[in-house]
C-alpha cells in the first residue's frame, strides 16, 4: 500500500535533490527554533500563570506574569523527553508515511511550516507545529496531481487522534482534580 503511494508520486533530478539536502538542514535548524518559539511558549505561558498565583497568592490581571528560568528549562526539557520517546515514531510515520518525500519536498515543508510557525508566534497565535508540518506534507502530496499519492488513512489516523485528544487530556485533568479534591485532609 505504501509502496504505491510512492508510486504514484513525482520524481525529481537526483542533482537536485542533492543540492535541497544541504538547504534542508537549515530549514530543520529554521523548524526548531520555530517549534521552540511556539509549542513551548504553549506550554510556558499557562505554567508560569499557575506558578505566579501560587507563589504570590493573587492573580495578576495584566496577564504578563513573570517566567522564571527554571520554567523554561522544564520546558525544553519536557520537549526533549518527547521527542526521544516518541518523537521519533512520529516523525518517522509522517516523514514517508503520508507521501513521498524526499528533500526537496522536505525543504518545502519545512520552510512553510516554520514560516507559519514564526508568523503565528509573532502575532501571538498558538498553533502546533505538528498541525502546521502535517498540513504542509499533505499540500505536497496533493501538489503531485494525484491523490493516490497520499496515504489517506494515515491522514484519517492523525485527524482522529487530534479530535480524541481534547476529550481524553479533559477526562485525565477531571479525574485528577477529583482525586486531589476528595482526598483526605487529615492523617489518622
Amino acid at each position: 500500500k505504501l509502496a504505491d503511494v510512492h508510486q504514484a508520486a513525482k520524481k525529481f533530478d537526483d542533482d537536485t535533490e542533492y543540492l535541497f539536502s544541504f538547504l534542508q538542514v537549515i530549514t530543520a535548524c529554521l523548524a526548531s527554533f520555530a517549534h521552540g518559539s511556539n509549542d513551548v511558549a504553549n506550554a510556558v505561558g499557562p505554567l508560569s500563570s499557575i506558578y505566579d498565583v501560587w507563589k504570590t497568592a493573587r492573580v495578576d490581571v495584566s496577564g504578563t506574569a513573570p517566567v522564571p528560568a527554571w520554567i523554561l528549562a522544564v520546558a525544553g526539557a519536557a520537549i526533549d523527553l518527547g521527542l526521544i520517546t516518541f518523537g521519533y515514531h512520529v516523525m518517522r510515520k509522517l516523514g514517508n508515511g503520508v507521501t513521498y518525500l524526499s528533500p526537496s519536498r522536505g525543504f518545502s515543508a519545512e520552510l512553510g511550516t516554520s514560516l507559519t510557525v514564526l508568523t503565528a508566534s509573532k502575532i501571538g497565535l498558538p498553533v502546533s507545529t505538528t498541525h502546521c508540518i502535517t498540513g504542509a506534507i499533505t499540500a505536497i502530496g496533493l501538489c503531485n496531481g494525484n491523490f493516490r499519492a497520499l496515504n489517506w488513512r494515515m491522514l484519517a489516523w492523525c485527524f482522529m487522534s487530534w479530535i480524541f485528544t481534547l476529550p481524553i487530556a479533559g477526562l485525565i485533568a477531571g479525574l485528577l482534580f477529583a482525586f486531589g479534591c476528595n482526598s483526605p485532609t487529615k492523617f489518622l
